[in-house]
């Protein structure tokens, strides 16, 4: 009884000592799952940040270029409405030839003379308001398209500095302790070092540069600007045939110069049979936004249905003398450098804790909504607005590159 009774406080002080020691280890335990915990919000929170930063950059970037691909169809649309001014101001100059030429030959015909006199009175008056018009809107529309192609300069060259001032207005107003740093190219290359380089203004004074711009402004011709040609009246021997067009040519400092012509001539058949072939000019008319011209050209199969009216409509061209000037738009460059496209963000508390987000602008034509007529793919361009911004993940070499400033 002594032994047991001498040992019970030497078992109990054991028992002691260990219940401190796994108390000490769970406290710790639970310090270490407390600390893990906040710095988990902490790194969610970052995250956040970054995911936010990046996707908003590569949303400006989108908009970036979906302005400057509206705009470069603005340019465009601009041009294609100077050509049908000019196309209509030859078409109505045609009509009043062809009233002129009715009423030269009706004007010994009792009443119809009249009514041809009256015609033609009308016609001329008629064109030649629009005629004031017409000068009126061609210097409308060219002063358009200066104010478009500088701001669309403007816009480029403010977008260098705006970007920055974006992620730094975005990540502040989480938090002004919180640091950023941006990157491109896996990493490597400040931002946006390379994002302003993935366009240039190019100018319409260099005509291969500018021939891309060229070739859809006449694709994007209406069907009155690119021909007008139908038969008026077409009986079995004879019949009354409407030609012409609208075409563009460039001046000596790359201006864009339209210029129309419009013929109308009476066909028939010999001896009631064959092809039907000119026997008669009836009218014709032609328009320069400057310089005349004084050699063939399509218009529409002007002067392979009526060569004879179409050589006097040309000889007789008119010109509204509003000389063109060249103007810019904005293109991609022929190599794109690689990552330009992207926009890598890492952000750092003062603890030396970072988060990173990589955002990317890709342009993208569904084929279901807006599917091509040719049925290839679309590559990315700056005359269809369908630039979007998409969150991605890191890449290995984006995140080899990080490894030696951040600890990921």
């Amino acid at each position: 009884m002594s032994v047991l009774t001498a040992s019970n406080p030497r078992a109990k002080g054991q028992t002691l000592i260990l219940m401190v020691g796994v108390l000490l280890l769970v406290s710790l335990l639970l310090f270490a799952v407390t600390d893990m915990g906040k710095h988990a919000r902490r790194q969610w929170y970052l995250q956040s940040v970054a995911d936010n930063a990046s996707y908003s950059a590569a949303v400006a970037m989108s908009r970036q270029m979906n302005f400057l691909a509206l705009t470069n169809r603005a340019l465009i649309g601009n041009q294609v409405a100077i050509a049908q001014w000019v196309g209509l101001a030859s078409y109505l100059a045609m009509l009043d030839r062809t009233a002129d030429n009715l009423e030269a030959v009706t004007s010994f015909i009792p009443y119809l003379g009249q009514i041809t006199r009256a015609l033609s009175t009308i016609i001329a008056r008629i064109e030649e308001g629009f005629e004031q018009v017409v000068k009126t809107l061609i210097r409308f529309q060219s002063a358009v398209i200066q104010g478009i192609s500088a701001a669309q300069r403007l816009l480029d060259a403010s977008f260098a500095i705006e970007l920055p001032l974006l992620i730094q207005d975005i990540v502040s107003k989480h938090s002004e302790e919180l640091s950023w740093e941006a990157y491109q190219g896996g990493g490597i290359a400040p931002f946006p070092s390379l994002w302003w380089r993935k366009t240039e203004v190019r100018n319409t004074k260099n005509k291969n540069e500018s021939k891309e711009l060229e070739e859809l402004t006449l694709k994007s011709l209406d069907p009155f600007s690119k021909s007008r040609g139908y038969d008026w009246v077409n009986v079995f021997t004879h019949k009354i045939v409407k030609r012409g067009g609208t075409e563009l040519s460039r001046n000596r400092n790359g201006g864009w110069d339209w210029h129309a012509l419009d013929s109308v001539s009476l066909h028939g058949r010999r001896w009631f049979i064959g092809s039907f072939k000119e026997q008669l000019p009836l009218g014709w008319g032609a328009k320069a936004q400057d310089q005349r011209r004084y050699h063939r050209s399509n218009y529409g199969g002007a002067f392979r249905s009526n060569s004879m009216s179409s050589r006097m409509a040309l000889a007789q061209m008119g010109s509204f003398k509003l000389e063109p000037s060249s103007f810019d738009y904005m293109g991609l460059r022929e190599f794109s450098q690689f990552g330009d496209n992207t926009v890598l963000i890492s952000v750092q508390n003062n603890d030396e804790q970072a988060a990173h987000a990589k955002a990317v602008v890709k342009f993208s034509r569904a084929k279901s909504i807006f599917p091509r007529k040719d049925g290839k793919v679309e590559s990315e361009n700056l005359f269809n607005a369908l630039w979007e911004p998409q969150l991605v993940p890191l890449s290995t070499l984006d995140k080899g590159v990080l490894i030696g400033r951040y600890k990921l």
